[in-house]
Order: structure tokens, then sequence, then C-alpha cells
């Protein structure tokens, strides 16, 4: 067994802040660690023939596999929260029943560069004012999705400093226990003796 790798795992679970998440870290660790010493075992039993260590094999892989289910399970819950509040971040509502608000917007729109591409390329150095044109109809300067997710990206960083930072730290976290989970399931297949899911 790789016990640098094991050791690894360790420091970076040490380091989640997420009560919830390192718990589920530590669990799968160690679900891994047993499910290789299992596949040792079983590989050097000298007292089962080949068919009798896969047969042994499949029902240890059999025991443990909703482990790994839950836990892939649990880290798709855990981004798909991690998208919901970042959904939820509120920027400043645009006033549709302000008309002078509503010209200004109009000759922002008529000031931003021309080419999609040129306004993707300047949105790093636009102000709140020339992001909410762009959130507000991306289709009027004519860009597309992505462009307009990052406007919205940079517009509520300057609202709301640090609070996409703060999501990024969760999704990265969410991210390590993601891997660690295929890792794991890896670790399962080998033991099973099952194809690699990414041959």
């Amino acid at each position: 067994m790789n016990e640098r790798y094991f050791s690894l795992l360790k420091e970076q679970a040490a380091g989640i802040p997420n009560a919830t998440v390192r718990t589920a870290f530590d669990r799968l660790i160690e679900l891994h660690r047993d499910i290789m010493a299992t596949t040792a075992k079983v590989r050097g039993n000298t007292d089962l023939s080949a068919q009798g260590k896969t047969k042994e094999s499949r029902d240890e892989a059999k025991k443990n596999a909703w482990k790994v289910i839950r836990a892939k399970a649990f880290a798709s819950r855990l981004n798909e929260r991690i998208d919901e509040k970042r959904a939820k971040i509120e920027l400043p509502p645009i006033d549709k029943t302000d008309a002078a608000g509503a010209v200004l917007r109009s000759q922002v729109r008529d000031r931003l560069p021309k080419s999609p591409k040129e306004i993707k390329a300047q949105l790093s150095t636009m102000s709140l004012l020339y992001l909410q044109t762009i959130i507000e109809a991306p289709e009027l300067v004519g860009v597309d999705r992505e462009t307009a997710e990052a406007a919205r990206t940079l517009a509520i960083n300057i609202v709301h400093p640090g609070k996409l930072d703060e999501l990024e730290r969760e999704r990265a976290a969410v991210q390590l226990l993601t891997n660690a989970t295929a890792a794991a399931a890896d670790a399962m297949r080998d033991l099973a003796e099952l194809p690699n899911a990414h041959p």
C-alpha cells in the first residue's frame, strides 16, 4: 500500500474547513485503504484458485460498493449546493421605471466595443455600471452566455468582495473529495477485477 499517498490525503483532509466534508474525506481515505488491503489479502491467498480469488474479490467489493456510490452522490450534492449558493448571490436591482438610468445604460451600450471579442477582452477593466448593462441585456450588445456570466462574476466581486473566493474554497474541498472518490472507485474496480472506467 502506498502510505505516502494516504499521508498526503490526510494532510489535505486536515486543511478542509467544512467539518462534514472533512469527515467524509477521512472516511473515504479509510475505505480506500481497506479496499487496497483486501485486494492484497485476496491476491496473496495461496489457498484459493484463480476463480476462487475472483469470486472472493467480487464478494468483498459488493460489501463496500455502496460506500463509494454514497460518497459520489454526496460530492455531487455538495457541488449542486455551491452552484445554488452562487446563483442566489444578488446584484443591486436595476430600476426598470428609472428613465434616466435607462438612458444612461443605453449610452453605455453605445460606448461598448462593437466586437464581442473586444468586450470579453475588456471585461476585467469595466466598472459596475458597464458590467450591469451587459448583464441586463447581453443580446443587445451581442455577447454570448459565457461572457455574460463572466460579467456577472466580476460584478459580484465588486458588490460582494470575497464571496466568490469563499465558494471557490468550498468547491476546491469538494473537488478533493471527488478526486479521492474516483481513486477509491478505481481501487474497487481493481479489487473486483473489472475494467477501469477510463481505459
